[in-house]
């Protein structure tokens, strides 16, 4: 078993939601009929409004379709962020599914969309597409990485399009560092992360940023942009990533803008970080992960396990990783975030990632 082959694919998938992501957010008027409100069982506790679209259930269904099929031992351990289920505009609610059978998936498309072909058409077109890569610029390890796991050992999380808010509004601000959003499309990425189901380690992790670079051009709206793939490997002790090491503008803390007074306070004056505000569970921890910022914190518990195990894997593939914040600072434990509780799908007690190990002692000393 290669875990490079499962990687290669994750890639690919990655890549084929970034370009649906990119195709629904050019097209006004197909991304006018994507948006939907989640019922409030599914919505996240720290937005008034949380909304899924189209393109995050259909972008979850190609995925888990992608790689069930290429790996289909796989496939009943392949979760997400959003149910499946999307009521059209004469309330009828139709149940999203990707297989083989392309008809089918236009019919179902069809059903969402009213007949509406034209929109039907361009996303299925794309949702079948063979994406090509130059596999050589992602750095891909050239041997074998053996797997000691059976497949079916694997669990794998996806959050089809994270950041949703961002990717909706498309408001861009930037933060006082020129390569750090505070919100808008740079944050919103594509987040696949592969784990052990046993001991609950993220072992492969890919995020794919659709947005990550407007392409500037004379033309009027709407804007084209190029994106980009991070990934990282970590089995046993070989670790594998495509990040380049980085060397910060400063001291930096990235948290989330809803982030509690009393640790944003701490973190500014006794810890001495120059601390700024962003969107987007995995752009922050990627932000982490490329070095561009030293500390992440969220104290509540309003992120996923679909947020967190595709950066979770790439900060281990770098020797860091992603702490249980209320173990850290109450019970003075370092406990890792894990996934081997199927039931519980939240980060309860919120979340603390370092790249650099030694900081977070610091940290705790503090």
């Amino acid at each position: 078993m290669s875990a490079v082959s499962l990687l290669c694919e994750l890639i690919k998938a990655s890549e084929k939601a970034a370009n649906i992501a990119r195709i629904c957010r050019r097209n006004e008027r197909l991304f006018g009929l994507l948006v939907q409100e989640k019922e409030e069982s599914e919505s996240n506790s720290r937005f008034d409004h949380d909304f899924k679209t189209l393109a995050d259930c259909l972008i979850q269904e190609m995925i888990k379709h992608d790689i069930g099929k290429q790996f289909p031992a796989l496939r009943d351990n392949i979760r997400g962020e959003e149910n499946s289920k999307f009521t059209n505009k004469a309330g009828d609610s139709v149940t999203l599914t990707v297989t083989d059978d392309q008809a089918k998936t236009i019919e179902t498309l069809q059903k969402v969309f009213a007949g509406d072909d034209e929109v039907v058409m361009a996303l299925v077109e794309e949702v079948y597409r063979e994406v090509e890569l130059d596999m050589q610029s992602l750095e891909l390890p050239g041997d074998l990485v053996p797997l000691d796991n059976e497949w079916s050992e694997l669990g794998v999380w996806i959050d089809p399009i994270d950041a949703t808010a961002e990717y909706i509004k498309g408001e861009e601000k930037r933060t006082k560092f020129p390569n750090i959003a505070a919100s808008g499309l740079e944050c919103c990425t594509v987040l696949i992360g592969v784990y052990e189901t046993c001991h609950g380690t993220p072992i492969i992790g890919v995020i794919n940023q659709p947005f990550a670079k407007r392409i500037e051009n004379d033309q009027q709206p709407p804007a084209e942009y190029c994106g980009q793939v991070y990934w990282g490997m970590s089995v046993g002790d070989l670790k594998f990533n495509n990040i380049a090491p980085h060397e910060p503008e400063a001291r930096i803390a990235i948290l989330s803008p809803s982030e509690q007074s009393k640790y944003v306070e701490f973190i500014r004056n006794q810890l001495k970080y120059d601390v700024i505000f962003s969107a987007g569970a995995g752009y922050k921890i990627l932000k982490i992960a490329t070095g561009e910022a030293e500390l992440f914190l969220l104290s509540k518990g309003t992120t996923y396990k679909w947020d967190t195990c595709a950066p979770q894997a790439i900060l281990r593939s770098m020797n860091g990783d992603l702490f249980n914040l209320q173990d850290t600072l109450i019970n003075k434990s370092v406990k890792k975030i894990s996934y081997t509780d199927r039931k519980t799908i939240r980060n309860l007690g919120g979340i603390i990632a370092y790249q650099n190990i030694d900081k977070l002692r610091e940290f705790l000393k503090l």
